[in-house]
């Protein structure tokens, strides 16, 4: 984590520094992560001594890891909510009502609008993965040439985020990197914005090894600095960079044993005490070894004298303490990483919805550790959203209104969810009894609750009056 004011960053020598510090020590990490995402793993590396076999089998691991994750977590879509308040009356009129409604349904429908407007359902997903990856993803936000609000998802290795060295640890600042290059990628210039709560300053320079010039500044027109760190935890590590070295063993183990069965494709045949005779009389060293092999080919017979023998050369395997090693490495590798293997025998069968959170338990506590990360940045994205939204419509919606849901990604036993469900009838609202059910049955509490006055209105004919006609 980089801590530094504003003023150092903003200073160009101080900028090149730090810009090469992040280079020379962050992205490389970003980019071997991304590498194991990719299936690119150090094995693919190994060099072995020339003529032995060489297999370089790289797993998966890691994206399996990072998808199961992710999806679990962020599979279903955050659910931006802003229920209706009930507040006080300061001087109750000729009715006598002592509290009243506040109706937010306005303030939801345009964050809404504005939030899908951009796709935040992908854009939460993409910057979930980024984390779940590199251990941190990134949201920028901007205003485009027609003045619209825009949000984009950045990379790990084009943000430097820069906290304050005071005691809060808030967000000074943001450094973001991109370059320009020729078709045949020769690089033309890099290019470096310092992001503050104001201002977006520019920095560039032409050769690699110079320092980078400021040379314009502009507002961004936003409340507050518009890139939002997102942690995928306290650490800012990856969902599967712990267990980055098991992922290594595995491909070593799988790789050797593909190196043993070639051992045994390309096993020598040892010939002991045959005569020389047998092969071919008045042939040279030469030509009678090449007799001796045409026709062990062509006719598959050897011929041997009474005291010859012939037997493959070939390395013994002790098969089972092979397998036995790497199933410990397969299953340690799963457990560390807190996420299951669903192909193992043990998620076979229907299993009840107890017994399945069972068996997730330790990928759902790896999903409340990202939650508690993402509410942070949610919230932040929230607020920067409602007060663009205030400017432009002129309204004062109050950002601490939203409240944010998240539902995990989960295959449910719904017929048991909705026996739960009703069993809390007349024990809790219909609200709270609507709310256990899944988003594949109800999306949205507060629309099922309408259209259940609405429908019981129609059925017994009485007219259906809203809170403010009153």
């Amino acid at each position: 984590m980089y801590r530094f004011h504003l003023e150092q960053v903003l200073d160009e020598e101080f900028l090149t520094d730090l810009i090469t510090k992040f280079k020379n020590n962050d992205i490389p990490r970003f980019r071997k992560l991304q590498g194991y995402y990719d299936v690119q793993t150090d094995i693919l590396q190994r060099a072995m001594e020339s003529g032995k076999p060489n297999n370089k089998l790289a797993h998966g691991f890691a994206r399996y890891i990072a998808n199961m994750a992710t999806s679990f977590f962020m599979g279903r879509p955050i659910k931006y909510e802003v229920p209706d308040e009930t507040v006080p009356v300061e001087n109750p009129g000729e009715d006598g009502k002592k509290e009243k409604v506040l109706d937010h349904s306005e303030y939801s429908d345009i964050l809404n609008r504005e939030l899908q407007g951009n796709y935040i359902d992908k854009l939460n997903y993409d910057v979930a993965k980024e984390c779940s990856k590199k251990g941190i993803g990134h949201y920028l936000l901007f205003l485009d040439e027609k003045g619209r609000l825009r949000i984009k998802k950045c990379d790990a290795e084009g943000i430097i985020p820069v906290y304050s060295p005071k005691l809060g640890e808030f967000l000074e600042c943001a450094v973001r990197l991109w370059e320009d290059r020729k078709l045949d990628g020769t690089l033309i210039a890099e290019y470096a914005a310092v992001y503050d709560r104001q201002y977006i300053r520019y920095y560039r320079r032409y050769a690699a090894c110079g320092t980078y010039r400021y040379y314009m500044r502009e507002p961004h027109m936003l409340s507050d600095i518009p890139v939002i760190i997102n942690w995928n935890n306290e650490e800012q590590m990856g969902d599967y960079e712990p267990v980055m070295a098991l992922i290594d063993a595995y491909d070593r183990a799988q790789s050797d044993t593909a190196n043993d069965m070639d051992y045994f494709s390309d096993a020598y045949l040892c010939i002991v005490g045959a005569s020389e005779a047998v092969y071919g009389a008045g042939l040279d060293d030469d030509e009678e070894g090449k007799s001796a092999s045409a026709t062990l080919r062509r006719e598959k017979v050897l011929y041997l004298d009474e005291h010859g023998q012939a037997q493959w050369l070939v390395k013994n395997i002790n098969d089972t303490a092979t397998e036995n090693y790497k199933d410990r490495i397969y299953n340690d590798l799963f457990f560390l990483a807190q996420v299951p293997a669903l192909s193992d025998e043990s998620f076979a069968g229907n299993l009840t919805g107890v017994a399945i959170k069972y068996k997730l338990i330790g990928l759902e506590e790896l999903a409340i550790m990202k939650q508690n990360a993402m509410d942070a940045s949610q919230k932040k994205l929230i607020s920067l959203v409602t007060d663009y939204i205030n400017l432009k419509y002129n309204k004062n919606f109050d950002p601490g209104k939203v409240v944010l849901k998240y539902e995990r990604n989960l295959i449910t036993n719904d017929t048991e969810l909705i026996d739960n469900a009703a069993k809390l009838e007349n024990i809790t609202s219909h609200e709270t009894q609507l709310s256990v059910l899944p988003s594949s049955i109800v999306q949205d509490t507060k629309d099922e609750l309408d259209r259940i006055q609405k429908e019981m209105a129609e059925a017994e004919g009485i007219p259906l009056i809203k809170e403010d006609e009153i």
